[in-house]
């Protein structure tokens, strides 16, 4: 028998995008063994009423709510347990995912949708298999609306080249230049930086980003920093560790492109995010730089430059 559940108010997440293991009340199909195997294995199983939770995801966090499924059975004849689920689209990934554990489990919704939920139980006797399906119906609660403070960034579209400050890093090849509402690093090879100083305040959430565009580049890396030290001028920056980056290794920036650099960045287990809070209030350096040691930078053009409190 297929049991559905409207579960309101909930989230469902799991270790795949937004997919989160649920389980059903009473099996749905039951498959037994020839004579020398268990027979009429209990694969029930319960939810509880679920609990309200916060998830961070992307840096941000996020409404979520918790499930703890539970067996109808641990008799002894039971050997183990695997349970999985589909995504908020009643489709189980390919891998499935299946977790093989104990008589109960706990999975957290991150999104609204109708997920399938499987939950088998296999006999210590000849393998035997019995398995429930149940699909449950997850009701995600909005998040409110971020409401972001004034931008910080003097000159976001480089109105004012004064505003910026050019850190030679490397004297040769690549160069910064400005002009129609933007800046442009261009070049065969070569490193430089531009960077303006941002008054923040501590415990404050801040949010950044750029729009970058060019017609792609070969060995070629382009990162964004925010740390309290001060760049030295000859000298490479990398304090605080990079946020966001193109980087044509990890695969991007390869082909012509032209949007958010949030969007359009790649390599992303290398990078801490481009939403940042500082434990003191201070001045903080914002830094972009961009270079190539064997390659080409082509042209990389920057312009919409924003950086602003987020609630």
């Amino acid at each position: 028998m297929k049991m559905n559940f409207n579960i309101k108010g909930g989230l469902f997440a799991i270790a795949l995008a937004s997919i989160v293991f649920a389980v059903g009340c009473t099996p749905e199909e039951v498959t037994g063994g020839n004579p020398l195997t268990e027979a009429d294995l209990d694969a029930s199983f319960t939810p509880n009423a679920g609990t309200d939770t916060i998830v961070m995801v992307g840096g941000l966090p996020k409404n979520a709510r918790s499930y703890t499924f539970t067996a109808g059975s641990s008799e002894g004849r039971i050997q183990y347990h695997t349970w999985r689920a589909s995504n908020e689209l009643g489709v189980y990934a390919n891998p499935d995912n299946t977790a093989k554990g104990g008589s109960s489990i706990k999975y957290t919704f991150t999104k609204s949708g109708t997920y399938k939920v499987e939950h088998r139980v296999v006999g210590r006797v000849g393998g035997t298999n019995s398995v429930s399906e149940q699909s449950i119906t997850v009701v995600v609660a909005e998040e409110p609306e971020s409401t972001e403070g004034p931008n910080l960034i003097a000159s976001p579209n480089f109105e004012d080249p004064t505003d910026w400050t050019v850190l030679n890093i490397n004297a040769t090849g690549a160069s910064w230049t400005f002009g129609n509402g933007s800046a442009t690093i261009s070049g065969a090879s070569g490193h430089k930086a531009i960077y303006q100083a941002i008054t923040v305040e501590a415990g404050k959430q801040y949010e950044f980003d750029m729009n970058v565009a060019g017609p792609g580049s070969t060995n070629t890396w382009f990162e964004v920093y925010v740390s309290p030290t001060a760049p030295t001028p000859n000298s490479d920056y990398n304090a605080g560790g990079k946020r966001i980056q193109l980087n044509t290794w990890a695969g991007c920036a390869t082909s012509a492109f032209d949007g958010l650099l949030s969007e359009e960045q790649c390599g992303e287990a290398d990078v801490s995010g481009n939403v940042v809070t500082f434990a003191q209030s201070g001045t903080v350096y914002f830094l972009i730089k961009c270079g190539s040691g064997d390659g080409n930078i082509n042209s990389i053009t920057v312009s919409d430059v924003s950086f602003h409190t987020i609630n």
